[in-house]
Parts: C-alpha cells; structure tokens; sequence
C-alpha cells in the first residue's frame, strides 16, 4: 500500500457562507461539493446553506480545499498551504483587484520559483507560487 497524495486540506473560517463566496468569487476555486444542514443522505447543501463539509478546488484526485466552521473563532496564521498559478503577476494583480491582502510581492527564489503570501478574510495565510516551468505542473 502507497500513500498517493491528498485528497483535502481543512482551512478553518468563522463564516461557512462568507468563505465559499470568498474562496469562490476572489480565488476563483470551483464549488465541488457541499453537504446537506443536516445528516440526511440524500439531500445537498447550497452556497446559502451548507453544511458542515465544503470542498472547493478541481476533479480528483487533485486536492481541494475543505472550509471547516467549527462553529467559534479561528486563529489566523499560517497554513502551510500552497495555491499554484500558471501566471503569478496576473493572478496577484487579479487578487489585489479584488481587495486581498498580500503579506509579500511575488519574488522569484534562488531555485528559480515565483512565490508571495497571503491573507483570507478569517487571516488564514497562504502562499502562491508559480513553479519554474508551470508546464510541467499542468493537469
């Protein structure tokens, strides 16, 4: 048996609505998935009322982000997480647009990457990076 990856990362938000129009309209991740406000197993949630689990992000097996309310506070920081781009000018530019905040420019590292920071509207941290050759990263 291998391990072959991931299959979602929880990022914990005060706001389950709020986050999916966020993570949604500014990062631009697709609505995969959201679970029905109660255990019915037959019912969907929608972006106006989800349940607890929300996943947005691509088809599998790539990852998808998993918005997690836990019904309190959040404690903003750092995520360990690392969003992709193909272009990382167009998309800072393109967040910055729509009003993120950016602890960091893009700047290119000595292995050759693009990387930046920033911030969701919970303070949640995250990383963008743009790989050497974005190609080589393509679905």
């Amino acid at each position: 048996m291998t391990v072959t990856g991931i299959d979602t990362v929880a990022v914990v938000v005060a706001d389950r609505r709020a986050a999916i129009a966020w993570y949604r309209d500014v990062l631009g991740l697709e609505v995969a998935y959201i679970g029905p406000m109660d255990a019915a197993p037959d019912g969907g949630g929608t972006p106006e009322a989800p349940g607890h689990w929300i996943e947005l992000g691509p088809a599998r097996p790539r990852s998808r982000v998993h918005l997690c309310d836990l019904g309190g506070g959040t404690e903003p920081g750092p995520t360990g997480i690392t969003f992709l781009t193909s272009d990382i000018s167009a998309d800072h530019e393109r967040l910055v647009a729509h009003g993120v905040r950016f602890l960091s420019e893009p700047i290119r590292q000595p292995w050759g990457e693009w990387l930046c920071c920033f911030v969701d509207p919970d303070g949640n941290e995250f990383d963008l990076k743009q790989p050497v050759d974005p190609g080589q990263w393509a679905p």
